[in-house]
């Protein structure tokens, strides 16, 4: 979080924040986020993971809230809707330990499809086609590939089964040369001078360099900080909670679940929040 301004230390505080921003990845939630917001690098990033050089995004939010009574909502890093009416959701993932990833990818993908099934005289024909895609900094399978796309086939044959959910795990690990893998060591990186990722590195370089970037990721700071303070936005609450948590396990020299337990954290919640945790190892 940046620090509060003042009048004597502005200059210093503003090469400050641009020192501490230049340093991000696309593996840092702050950046991830004013990035994906920007419907161009967006656009960019999907063109890549999905092959399509066309594909046109019509609408997409970052850090969108589900909200679920049942069970515990799920906050998505972005959810876009293409010029089909396609959806398409990306996960970045920091951290690879304590987190059962394929339930939590089966769990979203559920989530997401429930909430934009069109009701009333809709048929099943009208469940949206989803892509989701599970960006990791490791390689969580071990396996030594970029790419994990989840294939579907009827029985023991080779034709295709085709439900309309698709999910791939991508990693920045490991470099196989493809235009995924170079998309995905420009992740690890976010290099402002690297300009070999189209919109993708405009934005970032915007982002970084220049004084509209820089009051830009400020701004970002800011209403993650006022959400949790002010608003009480799932968001904020969320952001709030869990330097609560950090604070009473090194204060009392605890694990997570204990910390959850003493905080009288819902056990409902511990898992969005064991996520949460996880992503920002």
């Amino acid at each position: 979080m940046t620090k509060k301004l003042s009048k004597s230390s502005l200059l210093l505080t503003q090469e400050e924040l641009q020192k501490h921003i230049l340093g991000m990845t696309l593996f840092n939630d702050l950046l991830a986020r004013a990035v994906l917001e920007d419907k161009e690098a967006c656009e960019h990033i999907l063109r890549v993971l999905t092959g399509i050089k066309t594909l046109v995004i019509k609408k997409n939010k970052t850090q969108y809230v589900i909200s679920k009574l049942s069970s515990h909502n799920i906050i998505m890093d972005v959810l876009a809707e293409d010029a089909n009416n396609k959806l398409y959701e990306i996960e970045i993932q920091k951290a690879d330990g304590g987190i059962a990833h394929e339930k939590r990818m089966l769990y979203y993908a559920s989530t997401i499809i429930n909430e934009y099934f069109f009701k009333g005289d809709q048929t099943y024909a009208s469940v949206p086609e989803l892509h989701i895609f599970y960006i990791s900094q490791t390689d969580i399978w071990k396996l030594g590939k970029t790419c994990y796309p989840i294939l579907k086939f009827l029985g023991d044959t080779n034709t295709p089964y085709n439900d309309g959910l698709h999910m791939c795990y991508i990693n920045a690990e490991v470099d196989d040369n493809s235009s995924i893998a170079q998309l995905m060591q420009y992740f690890a990186t976010a290099d402002a001078g690297d300009f070999s990722q189209g919109k993708l590195s405009q934005c970032i370089n915007n982002l970084k360099t220049t004084k509209e970037g820089l009051a830009t990721m400020d701004n970002f700071s800011k209403q993650i900080y006022e959400a949790g303070i002010n608003d009480g936005r799932a968001e904020g609450k969320a952001e709030a909670t869990i330097r609560f948590i950090r604070n009473t396990m090194l204060s009392d020299s605890c694990s997570v679940d204990q910390a959850m337990v003493k905080l009288h954290i819902p056990p409902e919640e511990h898992q969005s929040f064991k996520d949460l945790l996880a992503k920002e190892q």
